[in-house]
């Protein structure tokens, strides 16, 4: 008995020092009143413990003598169930990404090549007319004979989609182009810096038109809005536009053209009501092609703002052979000159007004309309993408910069600044 009384002391000891930070479900107490009892005791898994024979006159039990003790957390059943919901996600994905590789591969290989390869087949009735292969490589591949062409015809090319293959280089539309497009697709991240006493914005923002290669559909668009300053007005942190519009252009012979827009948008914080942020929009634009170097543009924008409502456009492109990688589209309000560097690059100068209205909501609850206006000269760049979209980097002046609120009528003017944007165009 004074063997089992050391083997008690001694895990006792063991058990205070080792198991005071062990988790509750993780402990277990041992009694050693009964030493009989050891036969039937059953040590959980976290418990490593090796068996040792006593010798039979100091007692009939087995017992315990615990070489070593280790403890771990015991995983709950419901971090079991989690694990084995995340490893079904994880395998559903990996089989649903194999299966669209694997569908995606199969579609681009089931392309029209026949007239590349040939059969010296009786069945199929035709002979080659393809020099055969060495013999090394013609013993490998049978019967097989392939003719490599000088050029393949632009009607043997598929995309994916089976849509035929333009064989037209890849370049800007002619710098000659009629003026048919006034507003096409956009898409901008802008940077505009401010703090203390200046506003500034970092905005992220696409255009509800459609692209300019084509004819009718309908757009959708959204902007979100960084603001940063001024201190004296409590503006909110952010601004959002949702935008839904349609757009068509269409010409009538070869002398006029025209681009119709129309859209209705929600232009807010959404702090609040904005029944006075929802917007629409449009504008309806002709052109008139007088000669083949000079067209003449003229229509209405409604922008539908608090500082304006209504913007003329009027003006004219002027596109002269003799300095035919230069472009004037003298259009007001959006004035641009382009000189094209090459084929795919060019760089340009260009106007717009910048800004907008939207209903946010002051402190105390109060509901306001704000509008911020700025009039901006961007110098840019542009390369045209092998997708046919056009990439563009701008840096630019923004000046005669206002902030007006509808109902408290207060206004704030600020100091010149500079704007940084990343363009993308269809």
């Amino acid at each position: 008995m004074l063997f089992i009384d050391s083997v008690r002391r001694d895990l006792s000891q063991r058990l205070d020092s080792s198991w005071s930070q062990a988790p509750e479900t993780s402990k277990i107490r041992l009694d050693f009143a009964n030493p009989q009892a050891l036969h039937s005791l059953e040590i959980p898994l976290n418990v490593e413990c090796l068996l040792a024979d006593v010798p039979q006159e100091r007692s009939n039990a087995r017992v315990l003598r615990p070489l070593s003790l280790r403890f771990m957390h015991t995983i709950q059943s419901s971090e079991g169930r989690s694990l084995l919901r995340i490893a079904a996600q994880a395998l559903t994905l990996a089989i649903a990404c194999i299966a669209g590789f694997s569908a995606d591969a199969r579609w681009s290989l089931a392309q029209d090549f026949s007239p590349y390869l040939t059969v010296d087949s009786p069945a199929l009735g035709m002979d080659s007319p393809a020099e055969p292969l060495p013999n090394g490589l013609a013993g490998d591949l049978g019967d097989l004979n392939f003719e490599i062409p000088d050029s393949i015809p632009t009607s043997k090319l598929r995309r994916i989609d089976g849509a035929p293959v333009e064989s037209y280089p890849m370049h800007f539309p002619k710098p000659d182009a009629k003026y048919r497009v006034y507003r096409s697709s956009e898409s901008t991240i802008g940077y505009m810096p401010g703090d203390g006493e200046q506003f500034g914005w970092l905005d992220f923002t696409s255009m509800p038109y459609i692209a300019s290669t084509q004819s009718s559909g309908f757009t959708t668009a959204m902007g979100l809005h960084l603001l940063s300053g001024p201190n004296s007005v409590p503006l909110p942190p952010r601004l959002w536009d949702f935008v839904l519009g349609y757009q068509s252009r269409n010409t009538f012979g070869e002398k006029l053209s025209y681009d119709l827009a129309t859209s209705i948008g929600v232009y807010s914080d959404f702090e609040d009501s904005a029944r006075e942020g929802v917007r629409p929009l449009g504008h309806a634009v002709g052109s008139l092609h007088s000669r083949e170097t000079l067209d003449w543009i003229l229509g209405v924008d409604y922008v539908n703002r608090d500082d304006f409502k209504i913007l003329p456009v009027m003006g004219f492109s002027w596109h002269h052979p003799l300095g035919e990688r230069w472009r004037f589209d003298l259009v007001y309000p959006r004035p641009r000159i382009q000189y094209a560097w090459s084929e795919t690059s060019r760089v340009y100068m260009s106007g717009s007004l910048g800004g907008g209205t939207w209903d946010i909501e002051m402190p105390q609850e109060i509901d306001d309309v704000m509008t911020y206006r700025d009039y901006r000269l961007l110098f840019g760049h542009e390369q045209l993408t092998p997708g046919g979209n056009i990439a563009a980097t701008e840096i630019g002046l923004v000046f005669n910069r206002q902030l007006q609120m509808r109902h408290s009528l207060q206004q704030v003017e600020f100091d010149d600044a500079f704007v940084f944007r990343m363009v993308a165009r269809r």
